[in-house]
């Protein structure tokens, strides 16, 4: 179970870890010099209204977290509210579903609208404690399902919007290189099913809606748990936005450790420029006179 007591943690509400600036990288650009000699370095900037989503964002955060360490705070919020008090010693995803209702109480939710592909105010490699926090900010509204789904508006099809990669399929999971993995599909979890008879995993819900993004060629937000990794939480781990994913292949086999069917997705990062939608994005383009 999660604690409510966070260690106090020195960086902002979107600092980047370290293992994160390792797996994103930085594109250099070389400048080339033309005959005239003019030198020209484009560089990519987002639209204010992305700044402007960026700032709620960073408050929305604030917010959170200080309803976690600031229990009479937030004893008044949920009094100003309507909803009772906490019963017993606040802890696990039951405290931090009751957070992110707070947060909404106090209108500070962010990306409200599921979508398909990048979020307003976030860029790849932001980091977050909590699966709380994914969710006030518009990364991923499921607190317990790795796969979170939006349908069609006839309501005859469904995509993924975005995983979470938390190591709970430490069998099935494989990293095959820092921009591709295989993810396994959801149920029937050996770890969770207790004294459960296993079955085979099926076609539906979020394995669905992931063999739809192949179909469709829509992509998928990707946010992995790393453990470790320096200014985590209190319990020593953090997530961390890995970017916009294609899934390009998928297939069924059987689980070693429980002669079952399971689906697996290969998925395969996007490149830079494709990480965020054209709409949020403003090319700036700065010349200088070469010497």
């Amino acid at each position: 179970m999660v604690s409510s007591r966070p260690k106090p943690v020195k960086e902002g509400p979107l600092s980047k870890s370290k293992q994160a600036r390792h797996v994103v990288g930085k594109v250099v650009r070389h400048v080339k010099v033309h005959p005239r000699g003019i030198c020209s370095n484009q560089q990519t900037a987002f639209t204010p209204e992305w700044y402007e989503c960026r700032s709620a964002i960073k408050e929305a955060l604030r917010c959170y977290r200080r309803l976690l360490s600031d229990k009479d705070y937030r004893e008044s919020i949920s009094k100003d509210h309507g909803m009772g008090l906490e019963r017993g010693k606040p802890s696990g995803i039951g405290q931090h579903m009751r957070l992110a209702k707070l947060v909404r109480c106090l209108g500070k939710w962010v990306n409200t609208a599921k979508q398909i592909g990048c979020v307003a105010g976030i860029e790849v490699g932001d980091g977050f404690h909590w699966r709380g926090e994914l969710c006030i900010v518009g990364l991923h509204s499921e607190f317990r399902k790795g796969i979170d789904c939006i349908t069609s508006l006839n309501g005859s099809k469904i995509w993924a919007t975005s995983i979470v990669d938390s190591g709970r399929y430490d069998s099935c999971t494989r990293k095959v290189s820092s921009d591709e993995f295989t993810y396994c599909g959801e149920g029937e979890n050996p770890s969770f099913c207790g004294f459960k008879k296993l079955k085979d995993q099926k076609l539906v819900g979020g394995n669905l809606a992931l063999m739809n993004n192949m179909i469709d060629r829509k992509p998928v937000r990707v946010i992995r748990r790393f453990n470790n990794i320096g200014n985590t939480n209190e319990s020593g781990y953090k997530f961390v936005y890995e970017g916009l994913y294609q899934v390009n292949h998928c297939w069924k086999e059987i689980r070693m450790d429980s002669g079952k069917y399971v689906y697996k997705f290969n998925l395969v990062k996007l490149e830079d420029h494709l990480q965020y939608e054209p709409q949020w994005k403003v090319n700036n383009v700065r010349t200088r006179r070469c010497h």
